[in-house]
């Protein structure tokens, strides 16, 4: 099958525990972060959601935010955040604060949870080749959330992203490989390139063929924002310039199918940059030959495997970094799909 599987009726009782218990865990996240004081503003006056998606690859639950500025009939942009390794999606909310970013800034958020029956540790299993194609497996049913999210809601079609942290960042990237239709771009953060090869032995040259030749018929440039620490001893600093490497070579056969270097991994421009009283970073953007820029990469230093600018009430967060959540949007506000 090329496509997400129809939705499917989750079972009520079943559902409605899931969602019992994910409020739950969120209020008390909520009370527990306003205690200590260091959680990301509230979102408020919008609406939080929830629901459970079903395929033949499985079963996920999700939680999302709904902004306050939100009317019916009037699209929005959509934003698909996908966690990383032993965190939850109520976890991963209060790590980057999207759903208070979604209600300054007016978009929909939704946050994919990962099943412990799936993986106990929680990982998206993107180390599967059945999670690296199109119609199968997760990116199946992180689209199929998409596309749930879009029948309830209006949402701009032009205007559909997906983030990720470390598993969650993997798991962006193929989503921006395998349903290039519906995700305008992506970001990554300690993430790894299209088919993650952790022992670096294959070029990203290859990684970047293979990605394009998933897209097939739907191929297009799809930009791409990326976040790393070099300090990180869970994925290798170098990793960030593999994913800028496939990318370029993707989005370089995307735009005339030609591998001719309409767009390389040369940076174009390079900008030393500070955090008011935290971290330094090199800011890296490649432009095509058209003078678009469709990748960036922040290189982050001292940082560790963590989310930049994230809540110091997650164990993953780090204040001292770069605002990888606004700058996140900001790149993507940037890119609507063609």
């Amino acid at each position: 099958m090329s496509d997400p599987s129809p939705d499917r009726p989750a079972p009520t009782r079943l559902s409605r525990f899931r969602r019992g218990v994910t409020a739950v865990i969120a209020a008390v996240a909520l009370l527990v972060a306003g205690v200590v004081g260091a959680a990301p503003a509230h979102a408020a006056g919008g609406t939080y959601f929830s629901g459970t998606y079903t395929n033949l690859a499985g079963i996920r639950d999700y939680h999302g935010y709904l902004p306050s500025s939100y009317r019916a009939g009037t699209p929005i942009p959509l934003l698909v955040a996908l966690h990383g390794c032993t965190e939850n999606d109520v976890g991963f909310d209060l790590l980057t604060g999207l759903s208070a970013l979604a209600e300054r800034r007016g978009f929909i958020v939704v946050f994919p949870d990962q099943s412990v029956l799936a993986n106990p540790a929680q990982c998206w299993n993107w180390p599967l080749t059945t999670n690296q194609r199109r119609g199968y497996g997760e990116p199946s049913i992180i689209a199929g959330i998409t596309t749930q999210i879009r029948s309830r809601y209006t949402v701009d079609a032009r205007r559909i992203y997906a983030t990720g942290v470390s598993a969650g960042g993997v798991l962006s990237v193929i989503m921006g490989v395998t349903y290039p239709d519906i995700y305008a771009a992506v970001g990554s953060v300690a993430g790894c390139e299209y088919e993650c090869d952790v022992l670096q032995l294959r070029s990203p040259d290859r990684a970047g063929l293979d990605a394009y030749r998933e897209m097939g018929g739907r191929a297009r440039p799809v930009p791409v924002i990326v976040f790393q620490g070099t300090a990180d001893l869970v994925v290798r600093p170098s990793t960030a310039d593999r994913i800028v490497g496939q990318w370029a070579q993707t989005d370089d056969l995307a735009i005339d199918g030609l591998d001719d270097n309409d767009v390389d991994a040369v940076p174009d421009t390079v900008v030393r940059g500070q955090v008011p009283g935290g971290r330094t970073f090199t800011h890296s953007t490649y432009t095509s030959t058209g003078g678009a820029a469709l990748i960036e990469q922040y290189l982050i230093d001292g940082a560790g495997h963590v989310y930049p600018g994230g809540c110091s009430c997650s164990l993953y967060g780090d204040p001292s970094g770069p605002d990888a959540s606004g700058l996140s949007w900001d790149f993507f506000l940037a890119h609507p799909r063609p």
